[in-house]
């Protein structure tokens, strides 16, 4: 590690942007590896310029912020629960929105009123919709009708995303790769897993590849693994992915992808069955 890098000290600091990119390099030009979110501590070991190394405390993931991107925030108590949501100057609904926030990114409440729920930000607070959010000590209780956006088909919640951007790196509705689909969804269904589709190889149970497929006996919610790449059933048909051939996430079928892959990436290197 250079001497430029080493902080001496290691700072957690909050991400108080909407998202904000991990670099490999303390530049705006080097890759995007992964996104923080808004709330999410980012545990500083280094700095360089306007970047500072660390990671992410959430899944352990190391690269550059932009300075700018990280604060000081409350400890958060709840998190977001709906896919995106806009954040207001006020909490009329009519108000101007000052931001927008996407699925697990986490706030602190400060206080509820109605349907609306005050959040602490960087330079004070605003609002958002209080049916969007969790606090963070219901997260093991059932869901309420109030938040009934908690206890969802995790591929249904994949299935929201449709048409989303494709985006390397990209973990928010705004844009994502095959991987954090699987991380964000699997989410909403209370699984955490790896960032990467590498380490999701893991993931639940292994299916055996030739019977599963020469039989067309895949279900809902199975995984299927390139080398790079993965997909989840949407039925035992149909593959739920995001990939950079439509840059979206899309819906097609499975012999269709893998006629597409294949060449590329090789053939399906495993099948996983995510266990809750």
């Amino acid at each position: 590690m250079s001497k430029n890098r080493f902080i001496g000290e290691m700072t957690e600091l909050q991400i108080i942007t909407p998202s904000a990119p991990l670099h490999s390099g303390p530049t705006t030009d080097a890759s995007l590896d992964n996104e923080g979110l808004f709330g999410e501590t980012f545990k500083v070991t280094g700095t360089k310029n306007d970047f500072l190394f660390g990671s992410l405390i959430a899944d352990g993931y190391e690269g550059w912020i932009p300075k700018n991107c990280l604060g000081d925030l409350p400890v958060p108590n709840a998190r977001l629960i709906a896919p995106m949501t806009h954040v207001t100057l006020r909490a009329s609904v009519k108000s101007p929105s000052c931001f927008s926030l996407s699925f697990r990114a986490v706030v602190h409440v400060i206080s509820t009123k109605g349907d609306r729920a005050k959040i602490a930000t960087a330079t004070g607070h605003a609002f958002l919709s209080r049916r969007h959010i969790q606090l963070l000590a219901d997260v093991k209780k059932k869901p309420s009708a109030e938040n009934e956006l908690v206890d969802i088909d995790w591929v249904g919640f994949a299935e929201r995303l449709i048409d989303a951007p494709y985006k390397w790196g990209g973990r928010t509705a705004w844009g994502l790769d095959c991987s954090a689909l699987v991380q964000l969804s699997l989410a909403a269904n209370g699984l955490d897993v790896p960032r990467d589709s590498g380490p999701q190889h893991e993931i639940g149970a292994p299916l055996d590849i030739k019977s599963r497929l020469s039989k067309s006996n895949l279900r809902r919610g199975d995984l299927v693994f390139w080398q790079g790449h993965v997909g989840i059933m949407q039925d035992h048909h149909r593959l739920l992915h995001a990939n950079a051939y439509h840059m979206a996430v899309v819906s097609e079928p499975l012999e269709d992808a893998v006629a597409r892959i294949s060449p590329i990436a090789g053939p399906i290197t495993a099948l996983r069955r995510p266990l809750f």
